[in-house]
């Protein structure tokens, strides 16, 4: 029997020996002969307010063949020959894209004005799916054909988490578009607000709405540029060793998110406070219900100068662009190291920063 038992075992070490040889000689083509796809014609195409999300431009295109049946990822693209926009991703061979997404890709990444006629062209690169050992291969470029814009009006998101908000999502913070149809948002906020003392990370998540039968995205949909622990619930979290303001940034066409950490607080700073010399700089403290930063009131002469800055230091501030904002009445547009704000009249305000936008409002709110 014992001899027996050791024939069985050579015997399995040599079927396991086989399969690894197998799995080694297994080879892709030489990437000379891998066939990359054909795309298919387009036509124009007339975008406006009441066909942006109701209506999508589909594009096709052959497989590519790498020589083995393989997984392959296509990533669709627009070109003005000089240009080029990256669209969508498909693991089939077409893709249907909202016409807003397509104003968008134009208008942001390829830097045409609204209400135009932009000629462009589309192609396709296929890979492997899930690596990047094998080369890819590129489609022809398709017939130019006109897109006609328009001026997009911004979406928004929210945000819901433990210390934003205590998962309220009734009241989840608003948060914009960088720009109509980008696809792209950025806002900045407070993650240690309401966390229990001792926690060390902040955990949260994106939705679509305030209601949680809509659309909601944490790690498992979107790809953190950080590390995010014990994801048993699948939410997003932040280290707050880095700070308790962060600045995030999602992009919903290729469904990333990144964040900044800023610092652990946003102050008012100015000739009322002697830049800072007199007393410490007014806190902002942020209201997540309506997702902006406010001091209490504070008083301001006529003529006085203010900004806004992180960690009363100078490294992260934030002054006037010179710009009143179309999007909060009142509002000055705001740039990082612009010049210093001017009151116009004397009296108590609150002074609110509209983080939750691009670019950046500051708004005088008299008491």
């Amino acid at each position: 029997m014992k001899y027996i038992k050791y024939i069985m075992l050579l015997a399995t070490i040599g079927f396991f020996a086989a399969c690894d040889s197998d799995i080694e000689n297994v080879q892709i083509n030489n990437p000379s002969g891998f066939v990359a796809p054909v795309i298919g014609q387009c036509n124009n195409v007339i975008v406006n307010a009441d066909n942006s999300n109701a209506e999508s431009v589909v594009f096709n295109w052959s497989a590519a063949d790498f020589g083995q049946p393989v997984q392959i990822l296509y990533s669709l693209y627009l070109t003005d020959g000089t240009t080029d926009a990256y669209i969508g991703n498909s693991s089939s061979t077409s893709l249907a894209v909202s016409k807003g997404d397509l104003n968008g890709a134009i208008l942001n990444e390829m830097g045409y004005p609204a209400n135009s006629s932009v000629a462009v062209s589309a192609y396709v690169v296929a890979k492997i799916a899930d690596t990047d050992m094998f080369d890819s291969v590129k489609s022809n470029t398709s017939n130019t054909f006109t897109v006609e814009t328009f001026a997009q009006a911004k979406k928004w998101l929210f945000l819901c988490g433990e210390a934003t908000n205590g998962w309220d999502i009734g009241n989840a913070s608003i948060f914009y578009e960088t720009a109509g149809g980008s696809n792209i948002y950025s806002f900045m906020a407070d993650f240690n607000q309401g966390t229990a003392a001792g926690n060390e990370r902040s955990y949260f998540k994106i939705t679509a709405e305030q209601n949680w039968s809509a659309a909601n995205w944490g790690y498992n949909f979107l790809t953190p540029s950080w590390t995010c622990p014990e994801q048993s619930d699948s939410n997003l979290s932040l280290d707050l060793s880095e700070g308790n303001i962060f600045m995030l940034t999602i992009n919903t066409s290729v469904m990333t998110i990144d964040h900044k950490a800023i610092g652990n607080m946003i102050g008012l700073v100015g000739s009322f406070n002697s830049w800072g010399e007199s007393a410490d700089d007014a806190p902002f403290i942020w209201d997540y219900t309506t997702n902006t930063w406010k001091t209490e009131p504070v008083s301001l002469d006529a003529g006085a100068e203010i900004k806004i800055r992180v960690d009363q230091k100078w490294d992260t501030n934030w002054g006037m662009t010179g710009t009143i904002s179309s999007e909060v009445s009142g509002g000055y547009e705001l740039e990082k190291g612009a010049g210093n704000i001017v009151v116009s009249e004397a009296g108590s305000y609150v002074v609110v920063f509209h983080a939750n936008r691009t670019p950046y409002v500051l708004e005088l709110v008299k008491q």
